[in-house]
Order: structure tokens, then C-alpha cells, then sequence
């Protein structure tokens, strides 16, 4: 069996394949478009969600270190090292061992 086409017909044929090729592609190519437009914006949603997160979280630690330096301001004033304490009272208690040994001079006397 021998498949004669006039000349007009072989481009016909080649035409319509090319077109089914073309179509095809460009309906692939299409999808895989519009895949990748959704994942974009989905990942754009994504990094302004994060965005916004790491405001916040950034708002937070501004806050806390606000509160630490408050802290470190207040904490001589409301509070009293050890060392300090320690020599205060031992000024406290040599005074009061003057007013004992004074109290004692005058009862001798």
C-alpha cells in the first residue's frame, strides 16, 4: 500500500501537526505558568506574614530591652549590694559598741 498526497496536503498535514505540538506546549507551558504565579504569591503572602512577625517580634525585643535598661537604673536606688550592706552595718555596729562603752563609763561612774 503506497500513500500518494499532492503537495498541498503534506503541508496540511505537517501544519496540523505542528499545531497540535504548539498547542500542546503553549497548554503546558500555560499551567506550568500559572503553577508557578500561585506558588509566587503564595510565597509572597508567606515572607509578608514573616515580615510582619518579625516586626513584632522586633517591637518585643526593643520593649524588653527597654525594661532591662529600666532595671539596671533602678536596681542601686530600690536594692543594696552586699558589700555595701556589709560595711554600713559594721559602721552601725561600731557605733553602737561607742554608745554601749559610754553607757557603761557612766555607770561606773
Amino acid at each position: 500500500m503506497i500513500l500518494e498526497l499532492e503537495p498541498y496536503q503534506v503541508i496540511g498535514f505537517l501544519l496540523t501537526i505542528a499545531g497540535s505540538i504548539f498547542g500542546a506546549g503553549k497548554a503546558f507551558f500555560a499551567r506550568f505558568d500559572q503553577a508557578l504565579r500561585e506558588r509566587d504569591d503564595s510565597l509572597k503572602d508567606e515572607l509578608g506574614k514573616l515580615s510582619n512577625q518579625m516586626a513584632s517580634e522586633s517591637a518585643a525585643i526593643r520593649k524588653l530591652d527597654r525594661e532591662v535598661m529600666e532595671l539596671k537604673i533602678d536596681l542601686p536606688r530600690e536594692y543594696v549590694a552586699k558589700a555595701d550592706f556589709i560595711r554600713s552595718f559594721t559602721v552601725v555596729e561600731k557605733k553602737l559598741d561607742a554608745v554601749h562603752s559610754l553607757i557603761m563609763q557612766n555607770n561606773k561612774d
